[in-house]
């Protein structure tokens, strides 16, 4: 019987498979080992982790793990826990989905849990609350990730972002909020237009929180936005071109069908606008 769980690092990519495993009982977990190491203490979050702990292997491991055992031929759950002999295996969704394929066609044969519970700690919701305290509502969360991501992934730099989000300000009010890990420095930036910055100040439990309370969240194509689609929580993200198919085939359906995900490639800020204002109304007239 299978008693470690072996997946790539970075939230959403765990949350994709954690959305599975979720129904499958309690494990230890081995995480690939990566900065900035903002993992583990989010799998510290959920139920059914025993363990959680960062190992010396890559994404490159899991892939050729997955071909020597024929685990990336279309598998279940039944058939790796049964009869193979392993008690530790090493998985990852994200091929699956970047084919286009849903979330819910992995591992077929165990439910999908979209809207999983991460457990909320006293501290966290303490700082969160804190945070957003002294800001007029309606609140948006905003991550614009970092240079470094901008000019690899080609998304939208300072001056596209303060073009959106001077947009953005004016239709709807309220304070725009930016958040992101310490690494996030081309979020940092948009500071210098006046919004409340809080990069770098929050755990992951605390940022969490953060994404539980607010009206709107926008961003990078990230865990944050997977996290906040799990909260069941309105979200509008950002994708590369060669990630289209990637940016709807792990989404929860419900929020598909109805609206309250929406994505955009990276194209003009008025372009994407457009899109981002139909979603707006959207998330007001289905009240999420």
């Amino acid at each position: 019987m299978i008693e470690t769980i072996a997946l790539p690092s970075g939230i959403g990519d765990i949350s994709w498979a954690y959305s599975k495993l979720v129904n499958a009982g309690a494990f230890n977990y081995e995480i690939a080992d990566g900065w900035p190491y903002r993992s583990v203490p989010f799998m510290e979050l959920l139920s059914g982790v025993k363990k959680a702990n960062y190992e010396q292997f890559t994404f490159h491991d899991i892939v050729v793990f997955e071909q020597a055992t024929r685990i990336g031929h279309h598998p279940t759950w039944g058939d790796l826990n049964n009869g193979r002999g392993m008690t530790r295996i090493l998985l990852e969704p994200n091929m699956h989905l970047e084919m286009g394929k849903p979330l819910a066609e992995w591992l077929p044969d165990l439910p999908t849990e979209y809207h999983y519970q991460i457990n909320a700690r006293p501290w966290d919701v303490r700082r969160a609350a804190d945070l957003l305290a002294d800001y007029k509502r309606p609140w948006t969360g905003i991550s614009a990730a970092s240079y470094r991501g901008s000019e690899a992934w080609r998304t939208w730099g300072y001056q596209q972002w303060s073009k959106f989000l001077h947009m953005l300000q004016a239709e709807i009010g309220g304070t725009i909020i930016l958040m992101g890990g310490f690494w996030d420095d081309l979020t940092a930036t948009l500071e210098a237009d006046g919004y409340p910055c809080t990069v770098g100040k929050t755990s992951v439990g605390a940022a969490i929180e953060l994404l539980r309370l607010l009206d709107y969240y926008i961003g990078f194509s990230s865990g944050l936005g997977v996290i906040r689609t799990v909260l069941d929580k309105n979200a509008f993200m950002l994708w590369p071109d060669h990630q289209v198919a990637l940016s709807t085939s792990w989404a929860p359906p419900d929020m598909l069908e109805n609206g309250v995900y929406s994505m955009s490639l990276w194209r003009d800020p008025e372009l994407v606008w457009k899109r981002v204002k139909v979603w707006l109304q959207t998330c007001a007239k289905e009240g999420k």
